[in-house]
């Protein structure tokens, strides 16, 4: 009777021990899922700051090759005066030099104020409009060939950008008796200029 009171002690001991090896064991199991979704987490989260890392550098190496492709151009068009504020000024140093050159017996201009471009069809101008002035050339002139002088002379000297929209050429009033150097001819022509400035009041400044 003792014996078997042995036996069964022996055996509660080993099934206790049993238990608290399944206890730890199940503990350990746990903190190995735990831990697994912890680094599963912090994996995924380093994953997704590597993806935005990734992205800033393209971006940057991406607006870097820009810069290089077109920043000289830029440069150029705002040197020629096409970007950033007319400059009315050359416009007229423009036509006193053709006046000088071209020496043709009339001259005149009146300059409108500055538009923004109305287009007939749709333009992605990004962050910049497309501003317009109106000039209107009187000339006098001795054959055709002074007009195109003179807007030759305009288009190498003046900064900016211009269209002739029209231009009307008539016979003059001459007569044998005129003076040699009388205009043979009369032009009237509209020029349109064009620049390109950031939107809104300050404009683009380099």
């Amino acid at each position: 009777m003792a014996k078997k009171k042995l036996d069964i002690g022996v055996l509660q001991g080993a099934l206790g021990m049993f238990a608290v090896c399944l206890l730890i064991a199940g503990l350990m199991l746990a903190a190995s899922f735990y831990f697994r979704d912890q680094m599963n987490r912090e994996y995924q989260s380093h994953q997704m700051r590597f993806r935005d890392i990734s992205r800033q550098y393209l971006s940057v190496d991406v607006e870097e090759r820009i810069i290089v492709d077109y920043l000289p151009a830029f440069h150029n068009l705002y040197q020629r005066g096409v970007l950033g504020p007319e400059q009315r000024l050359s416009w007229l140093e423009a036509l006193k030099l053709a006046g000088d050159e071209v020496k043709p017996p009339k001259l005149g201009y009146q300059i409108q104020g500055q538009t923004n471009f109305a287009a007939e069809f749709p333009i992605n101008t990004g962050g910049f409009d497309i501003r317009t002035s109106d000039m209107e050339l009187s000339m006098g002139l001795l054959h055709e060939g002074d007009l195109f002088a003179v807007l030759s002379t305009l288009d190498a000297h003046a900064a900016g950008l211009f269209s002739v929209s029209e231009c009307d050429l008539v016979r003059a009033n001459f007569t044998a008796r005129s003076e040699a150097l009388s205009e043979r001819l009369e032009a009237v022509c509209q020029l349109r200029w064009f620049t390109l400035d950031l939107k809104g009041p300050q404009g683009l400044r380099l």
